[in-house]
């Protein structure tokens, strides 16, 4: 889809301690090899619960858009629990950053690592086809804790780490105006996070450590797939919504300054990304990435701030946003940087 006048006018984050991987191989939480696939310097992990995160990256967001801003939209992300069970995360975030009571909605996504760039895509489809709206806010956050959740060897490939991250936005002008989007899901490969798990009435997270790593064996072992042929289903989800999206934006990949990807490791960042589509590693973020783990739902929001706040676009820069949320979905966002 192509947008007209839709703009990302403020952006926040928030981030944990960094804990050395050095540090977490040496007290035998994370495997020598495993951290030498991934190649991680440090992951983010912090003690604030998740909404808690997303109230001050939203406020930073709203601070960054020029503070005289009200949303008429907030639509919330994550991929993991949000400290409480049946409750509203979004409202609750929303009753902080936006006030408890104000026209429009506030709902949580359930894209998973997807939720954030998901996010950004709906609220600019409501910002193009609805002028009474006039701004929307997209929060996301994220904490994977101990001990039902091990960041450090629930995956493959990855380590979680712990954030938020928020975008406002809005129509007129801003930051960075929105030229693109492309989505696509690929619901055959939802099994290899399920793999022969029997669905249950409750979560068993507080029974037994979540491990997706042995679902995918389960997955693989009933001989329909193959690691190599999910991965080359994942790159052409990711080759797809791409695809589009530049070709929507009348942007050749070689025009993109920044390409914005999810915070993998090394190995799964070069074949799942960076060499499917031809990327230089220093037009992305990856480095940003090795330090901070993948952060769920937030990784993308946290990369546009990062790029906003230490100034590394120059007006008309075009920057390329990628999501891909397992079960699997896949989107990407083309925007360009304003003037200011």
């Amino acid at each position: 889809m192509r947008y007209d006048d839709v703009w990302i006018t403020g952006t926040g984050s928030v981030l944990g301690d960094l804990t050395p991987v050095a540090e977490a191989v040496a007290d035998g939480r994370y495997g020598a090899a495993d951290a030498a696939e991934a190649g991680l310097v440090s992951v983010s992990e912090c003690d604030e619960d998740p909404p808690a995160m997303a109230v001050r990256a939203g406020r930073a967001a709203l601070a960054h858009a020029g503070g005289a801003v009200a949303p008429g939209l907030h639509l919330h992300g994550s991929v993991y629990f949000q400290g409480l069970d049946l409750w509203s995360s979004a409202c609750a975030v929303a009753a902080e950053v936006i006030g408890e009571r104000w026209s429009g909605l506030s709902l949580h996504l359930g894209g998973l690592s997807n939720s954030a760039l998901a996010g950004l895509e709906l609220a600019a489809g409501q910002l193009a086809g609805q002028p009474e709206l006039s701004a929307a806010l997209v929060t996301a956050a994220d904490r994977f804790a101990a001990p039902q959740f091990d960041r450090w060897n629930v995956d493959s490939g990855l380590v979680f780490g712990d954030g938020a991250g928020a975008a406002v936005l809005g129509r007129g002008a801003g930051r960075l105006r929105l030229l693109s989007s492309s989505s696509y899901t690929d619901a055959g490969l939802v099994g290899l996070q399920r793999g022969d798990e029997p669905l249950t009435g409750a979560s068993t997270a507080v029974l037994r450590p979540l491990v997706l790593r042995d679902r995918a064996r389960q997955f693989f072992a009933a001989g329909r797939h193959t690691p190599a042929s999910v991965l080359a289903r994942s790159v052409a989800g990711v080759q797809r919504v791409t695809t589009q999206a530049l070709a929507e934006a009348d942007t050749p990949l070689d025009r993109l300054r920044w390409v914005c990807l999810p915070f993998v490791g090394r190995a799964l960042f070069q074949a799942g990304y960076a060499g499917p589509l031809g990327l230089d590693p220093n037009r992305t973020l990856h480095q940003l990435g090795r330090r901070v783990g993948h952060l769920g739902a937030v990784d993308q929001l946290v990369a546009l701030d990062h790029l906003l706040r230490h100034r590394l676009v120059a007006p008309g820069d075009r920057v390329a946003l990628i999501g891909v949320g397992i079960g699997f979905t896949f989107t990407c966002l083309v925007l360009e940087a304003g003037p200011r």
